[in-house]
């Protein structure tokens, strides 16, 4: 089966479901290369074993959609590490039955392994390439996995320079401030914003937004947690 194109990938890690989430968009692929591989070990097996590899590949196959619900927001955490501890003891007991070698299994365990330490660590930058990774492909521009840089307006950019650059009547001193920081970046989470004003409590700067938006001068896109906040 054939890798997602490089577009694909930028498309994904930009999309509402992965933007700001290239860990979990790195788990996501991982788990379809266990999954196919778990696949391939079956089709190799002898007919004794080989429905016992399958089932466990039928799992594993259900453990990328599991990860892209995680990122959607409609399953938490500790439900997905729960299906990648239950697939890590399904493998050693393939390997305990002679199902397939100790030494696929060892393989499979520690990719299942990373997967789970990767899950937990969320967003920090990691490269992927190992010997021993299976092949997600690496996206030539490293830039795609690094956190974005904090935004550190500079002395012509100062909260008082905004007070009086597009400022509308009854905007205050901070919602100019996000409203331009908005108009930068294009394209921002609440937590992305907070990450830069460290003054004020993520409800607040919600307020900000939601009053900048009836003003027309933002737009809300997406749902819940997963909103993302774009120049109107």
């Amino acid at each position: 089966m054939p890798d997602h194109s490089k577009k694909f990938h930028e498309f994904a890690l930009q999309s509402i479901l992965f933007k700001g989430r290239s860990d979990w968009y790195f788990c996501y692929c991982k788990a379809e290369k266990i999954a196919q591989a778990l696949a391939f070990l079956g089709r190799s097996a002898v007919p004794e074993v080989q429905e016992d590899i399958d089932e466990v590949a039928r799992r594993a196959s259900l453990l990328a959609g599991s990860i892209a619900h995680l990122a959607g927001g409609e399953v938490d955490a500790p439900l997905v590490l729960a299906d990648i501890f239950a697939l890590l003891s399904a493998t050693r007991l393939l390997a305990s039955r002679g199902c397939i070698s100790e030494a696929n299994a060892q393989v499979l365990v520690r990719e299942y392994e990373g997967v789970a330490e990767r899950l937990v660590r969320g967003s920090h930058p990691s490269p992927f390439v190992s010997a021993e990774d299976f092949a997600v492909p690496q996206l030539d521009s490293a830039a795609a996995f690094l956190p974005r840089p904090s935004y550190s307006p500079g002395p012509a950019e100062s909260l008082k320079d905004n007070r009086t650059k597009g400022q509308n009547k009854g905007q205050s001193d901070r919602m100019s401030f996000i409203l331009d920081l908005v108009r930068k970046r294009k394209s921002l989470s609440i937590k992305e914003i907070a990450a830069v004003i460290k003054d004020c409590s993520e409800k607040t700067i919600q307020r900000e937004l939601a009053a900048l938006i009836s003003q027309g001068l933002v737009r809300k896109v997406g749902e819940r947690r997963w909103s993302l906040y774009t120049p109107a």
